[in-house]
C-alpha cells in the first residue's frame, strides 16, 4: 500500500473536522428538542395559561361546552360535570371554572339562557334515608348534584307562547301536549303536599281521558319519559302484602322547569273565573309569599 501523501492527511483530518462539527450540531438540536419537550410536559401538568399562548384553546373550550350544554338540552338529560371534564376538557381539567364562566356568558349572551345546578335528588325510601345519614357521618362534604339544566334568562315579558312556541322536533303539537301533561301531573303532585298515590293519580287521569292513552303515546309509556328525564320520581316501597306502594314525587328537573309560579299560572288558566280569596289561598298552598303593600 502506498504511503499517504501529506495532501491527503491533510484532507483526512479536514473531514473529520467537519464530521465532528456536524455530530455537535445535532447534538444541541436533539438538546433544545428536548427542553423544548420538558417545558411543555411541565404546563401541562398544571392550569395552562391558555390566552397566553394565544393559540385560542380556551375559547375553543368554551364553544366546545356550548354546544354541549345544547346537545343534552336538546335530550332533555342532565349536563354532568364529569361530562364537561371527559367530553369538553379534556387534557385541560384544571380550566374547568374559566371554561364554565366563558360559557355561561355565551350561553347568555347568544341564547338567552344560562346552565343551573339542578338540586340533590331527595332521599325517599327508608333505605335511601339511612344510605344518605351513613354517608353524610362518614364525610362533610358539601352535598352537590354536580348536574345542571339550560333555563331562560329572557325577561318575563318575552316568555310567551307567541315568542317562545313548542320545539317543532317531534313535531310542535307533540311537544305541546307533552309539556302539559308533564305540568299538569306536577302540579297535581304540588298541590296535593309534595307527593301523590298511584292510585289517586290514576283516578285524576281517569278524569282527564288520559287514563290509557295520550296525544304521542300509551300513559304508561309517556310516565316512564317523564320519569327518565327528571320530571317526576316514582318512589317503589315494598308493602307488606304482595303490592308494592307506589308514590309520584316531583324530581329535581320538574322543580327547576315548573316552579310555584308555574303552577299557579295554570291552575288559573283551569279554573276559569277566580273568586275573591282564590289567589291568596293558591299562594298559601304553594307557598308563594304575597307582595307586601307598602
Amino acid at each position: 500500500m502506498p504511503p499517504q501523501t501529506q495532501t491527503q492527511r491533510r484532507r483526512r483530518t479536514a473531514n473529520h473536522d467537519e464530521a465532528d462539527e456536524l455530530r455537535r450540531r445535532r447534538q444541541s438540536r436533539r438538546n433544545n428538542e428536548s427542553d423544548e419537550s420538558e417545558a411543555s410536559e411541565g404546563n401541562q401538568d398544571g392550569d395552562v395559561d391558555m390566552e397566553r399562548h394565544g393559540d385560542g384553546t380556551e375559547d375553543q373550550l368554551i364553544k366546545k361546552l356550548v354546544r354541549y350544554a345544547l346537545a343534552c338540552e336538546y335530550a332533555r338529560t342532565p349536563i354532568k360535570r364529569d361530562g364537561i371534564r371527559d367530553k369538553v376538557l379534556g387534557s385541560h381539567p384544571r380550566s374547568f371554572k374559566r371554561v364554565f364562566e366563558g360559557a355561561q356568558a355565551q350561553l347568555q349572551k347568544v341564547f338567552g339562557m344560562e346552565m343551573v345546578e339542578l338540586p340533590v335528588k331527595e332521599k325517599r325510601t327508608l333505605k335511601e334515608k339511612q344510605k344518605a345519614n351513613a354517608r353524610k357521618a362518614a364525610s362533610q362534604s358539601t352535598t352537590s348534584s354536580r348536574q345542571y339544566i339550560l333555563v331562560s334568562t329572557l325577561p318575563p315579558e318575552y316568555k310567551s307562547q307567541f315568542i317562545i312556541a313548542p320545539s317543532r322536533i317531534p313535531s310542535a303539537a307533540e311537544e305541546a301536549a307533552y309539556v302539559g301533561f308533564y305540568t299538569m301531573v306536577i302540579s297535581l303532585i304540588v298541590l296535593n303536599g309534595g307527593e301523590l298515590s298511584d292510585t289517586k293519580l290514576r283516578r285524576y287521569l281517569a278524569r282527564m281521558n288520559a287514563s290509557q292513552n295520550l296525544p304521542m303515546d300509551k300513559t304508561d309509556n309517556v310516565l316512564q319519559k317523564v320519569v327518565r328525564q327528571g320530571y317526576v320520581d316514582k318512589v317503589v316501597e315494598k308493602g307488606d302484602g304482595d303490592e308494592d306502594a307506589v308514590t309520584w314525587c316531583v324530581g329535581s328537573r320538574g322543580r327547576v322547569e315548573v316552579p310555584p309560579e308555574s303552577i299557579a299560572a295554570v291552575v288559573r288558566e283551569v279554573w276559569g273565573d277566580l273568586p275573591d280569596d282564590f289567589n291568596k289561598k293558591l299562594q298559601r298552598s304553594l307557598g308563594i309569599q304575597e307582595p307586601s303593600e307598602l
